[in-house]
């Protein structure tokens, strides 16, 4: 072989050796949603509100089932808000990421709203979906709720709405646009109080 060919040869090794520590480098770059979508749970269960938001796009989505979503940051520092009022903890199992999503099958909630409505915690079946853009979080879309948890929560929910139409009349107007209406920290707050006094109401019904 002369010169000329080993010389080639040499270079072209090296370019195939520089191209491997290049995707190498890239792959080691790339996000890691898994550990991401962790971290933001993490965050949300220490309830700091601004450490979750932080892992959001500025115009993030987050919709529970086919509700009506909230959008954007500023909606989303207020649900976030209600969550730490409520003490609100997630758990997130079974994390599949393909590509900019994470599709999480297993997740459960608790928080203190739940509990006065009898429900120790809520399940969400399979297929949750966390998307991603340029690493950031562009939306969550979660699954449906377990159908067992989603009826007791509704009915207690009806029980506490009849109890208050008959106990606070006075405070149905705030339900439609006043202190309890929203997803926020002050909305939770005012939820978390009545639902307390409807449960002691029937504590001492049934004694």
């Amino acid at each position: 072989m002369d010169v000329t060919s080993r010389r080639a040869r040499a270079l072209a090794t090296l370019a195939f050796l520089l191209l491997v520590v290049a995707v190498g480098t890239t792959c080691s770059k790339s996000p890691d949603h898994k550990t991401t979508v962790a971290d933001m749970i993490a965050a949300h269960n220490r309830h700091d509100v601004a450490g979750q938001l932080a892992f959001f796009t500025e115009d993030a989505f987050f919709v529970i089932a086919d509700e009506i979503p909230v959008t954007g940051r500023p909606a989303l520092r207020d649900m976030f808000g209600a969550d730490s009022v409520m003490n609100s903890e997630l758990l997130y199992e079974g994390l599949v990421v393909r590509g900019d999503t994470v599709i999480v099958n297993s997740v459960i909630e608790r928080n203190e709203l739940l509990r006065l409505l009898d429900v120790p915690e809520m399940h969400y079946l399979p297929g949750t979906r966390v998307l991603f853009q340029d690493g950031m979080m562009r939306g969550i879309q979660t699954a449906r709720l377990d159908q067992r948890d989603w009826r007791t929560m509704r009915d207690n929910f009806a029980a506490l709405m009849n109890w208050l139409r008959t106990t606070h009349p006075e405070l149905l107007n705030e339900i439609e646009s006043g202190r309890l209406s929203g997803n926020n920290a002050t909305a939770a707050s005012g939820w978390l109080e009545l639902a307390a006094e409807w449960r002691n109401s029937q504590a001492g019904r049934r004694h």
